[in-house]
């Protein structure tokens, strides 16, 4: 599953300046990733940059249906299936896979959800803007220790900057 899996992270929080970057940017690197042979991708489903991301796959997938991508949920507790959120129910309903990581809340479920989804990537996209603490920087942190390839979007400016890769 890990060949051509594209896994994401990112900030919950945006501000009104990060958000209309952030969404371009991660446009960009979904198409990029899909040109790359990139078929599956994996969000958390969190507020912010994960929806984002979500809707650009689900928009892929309609409008590109010959690439035959694949989205995936990695839910971190049950409970967060029950949000009344309609963003999130209707980005669910179009997943073409959901895995609940666990039956219920406890501290951690975000950092083993997101080392679920580290162990089946090969390539993480992150829209961070590079602050040392938070599960944004705990993920792109591991994904370095595992050598994964990350695609950094700098949030912090809204002019393009040259990929990060870790090999």
């Amino acid at each position: 599953m890990k060949e051509k899996t594209c896994g994401f992270t990112g900030h919950r929080h945006l501000d009104e300046g990060q958000a209309p970057f952030a969404t371009l940017k991660i446009m960009e690197e979904v198409l990029d990733a899909s040109i790359d042979g990139y078929t599956r991708f994996i969000t958390g489903l969190a507020e912010g940059a994960d929806m984002i991301f979500a809707k650009t796959v689900v928009l892929l997938k309609k409008y590109k249906p010959e690439m035959n991508i694949e989205l995936v949920a990695a839910i971190s507790h049950r409970g967060r299936l029950e949000t009344k959120d309609e963003s999130f129910q209707w980005l669910l309903s179009r997943c073409d896979r959901v895995v609940v990581l666990s039956e219920y809340y406890h501290p951690g479920v975000y950092a083993r959800r997101n080392k679920w989804m580290l162990e089946r990537s090969s390539r993480l996209i992150a829209a961070y803007d590079g602050r040392k603490t938070g599960g944004t920087a705990q993920t792109v942190a591991e994904a370095e220790k595992m050598g994964l390839e990350i695609r950094t979007l700098n949030l912090n400016s809204t002019k393009p900057e040259p990929h990060h890769r870790i090999s």
